[in-house]
């Protein structure tokens, strides 16, 4: 039915159920989204973090990729820290933030959310809802149908989760009865522009081209696009750091950074420059090959038919070119590309990494711009890190994080506070 909406079963939906246009949908998610308004900002937060503790000890969702990670980010610590630095308060305080001697401030949700989420991350939508939920949105998920079956599951659970504070209990409900999921053809020129329009705010992922079509959408004029584009990610290593006794451990955690997600994710290294130091590049990438090697077979999860053709293919013409170095496993698990080209490869996925040996890492430089968003710098002298960090980010990189942590969704992401782009800022006169 490519000219109907499928509306999915979960959130605020009790059943599978297709329509013509979204104006019933936003009608329940306008009304719902008031008990969402009034309820207090730290209950919020603690529904979200039982249900980031509930959903690691249900062995039903164990296969979800990637659920440690989102129960980790679901801490209450880490949302109550989002919370401060999108919001400028901490949750459970009222008072307006101070902007000068007549002046205060307040922020209110700018009200129904359309996310456009791209389909290479299954969670990916519920870490984009939870950020407008953070702001007391309501939230339409526009899905691949292939990552139904992983939200759904997850929705079903918070569903189900409750907290006690004083005599009051709250319920997950709360959360839910405020979103929806959504599919329908993107190549629906109607159906496209009838979804925008129905967003206060738009948040868009996806790529050069997905982004380039959805912006350019009618849609209100008050409404934000906040802009998830393509973007690219590599790591860099001076010469004390691979020299250090710590260097082994840091190639571990930068195989982990490079097996997570089967490097579809925006943050995952495809390049990795390391400079001359008395350890050769074959022994360095003989090193990751160990690190590679350690990670437990859970993590490598099957790649799709055209991704392991390229890797396959990538292989070929490296073991054909006697200038070149290659190190792999038998199967298709990893790929070790070693060249000398101070360049930023184009991405293969499927775990296929490129390694380089470069005179002097600020040689890297030149090739920085805003298509950059990680960095994993290790560079253990804190003068020349902090140099180099201001010239990445000059430069248009948006994230200068370290091995293991490449792929932390923090706050700012992609040079923006998320939560707070999803908010307005109320002006109010002092008495």
């Amino acid at each position: 039915m490519e000219d109907k909406i499928l509306i999915h079963e979960g959130g605020c939906v009790a059943e599978e159920r297709y329509a013509d246009s979204f104006e019933e949908l936003v009608g329940e998610l306008d009304v719902n989204r008031r008990m969402l308004f009034d309820c207090p900002d730290e209950i919020i937060i603690l529904l979200l973090a039982q249900f980031g503790k509930e959903i690691i000890k249900d062995r039903s969702l164990a296969l979800i990729p990637g659920l440690s990670y989102l129960s980790l980010w679901l801490r209450k610590e880490n949302l109550n820290a989002i919370y401060r630095v999108n919001f400028r308060n901490r949750p459970g305080i009222s008072d307006p933030v101070v902007v000068d001697s007549r002046t205060e401030m307040i922020h209110v949700p700018r009200g129904i959310v359309c996310h456009w989420i791209a389909g290479n991350i299954p969670l990916l939508g519920f870490f984009s809802l939870a950020l407008a939920t953070l702001g007391k949105n309501a939230s339409i998920l526009k899905i691949h149908p292939q990552i139904y079956k992983y939200l759904h599951l997850l929705f079903r659970k918070l569903e189900q989760v409750t907290i006690d504070a004083g005599e009051v209990q709250y319920s997950g409900k709360i959360i839910t009865s405020v979103v929806s999921m959504v599919s329908f053809p993107g190549k629906n020129e109607d159906l496209s522009r009838t979804f925008s329009l129905s967003a206060d705010c738009r948040v868009v992922y996806g790529s050069d081209e997905a982004v380039q079509v959805i912006s350019s959408l009618p849609h209100k004029v008050h409404a934000d696009t906040i802009v998830y584009g393509p973007k690219y990610s590599f790591a860099v290593f001076d010469r004390e750091t691979i020299e250090s006794p710590d260097f082994s451990l840091m190639l571990k955690r930068l195989a982990q950074d490079i097996v997570l997600y089967n490097q579809a994710a925006c943050s995952s290294p495809h390049t990795v420059f390391f400079e001359k130091s008395s350890v050769t590049i074959k022994d360095i990438a003989g090193r990751l090959k160990s690190a590679l090697q350690s990670l437990q077979d859970r993590m490598f999860y099957p790649l799709d038919e055209g991704i392991a053709l390229s890797v396959i293919n990538t292989r070929a013409r490296y073991l054909l070119d006697d200038a070149r170095d290659i190190l792999s496993s038998d199967d298709l698990k990893w790929t070790i590309c070693i060249n000398d080209m101070i360049s930023l490869e184009e991405p293969v996925q499927g775990r296929c990494v490129f390694v380089k040996e470069v005179p002097d890492i600020d040689l890297i430089l030149p090739l920085v711009n805003r298509k950059v968003q990680t960095v994993a710098l290790e560079i253990i002298d804190n003068a020349r890190r902090e140099r180099y960090v201001r010239e990445l980010a000059y430069r248009g990189a948006d994230r200068a994080m370290v091995a293991g942590m490449m792929h932390e969704y923090t706050q700012p992401w992609d040079g923006m506070l998320g939560a707070g782009r999803m908010v307005r800022w109320i002006a109010v006169a002092k008495k």
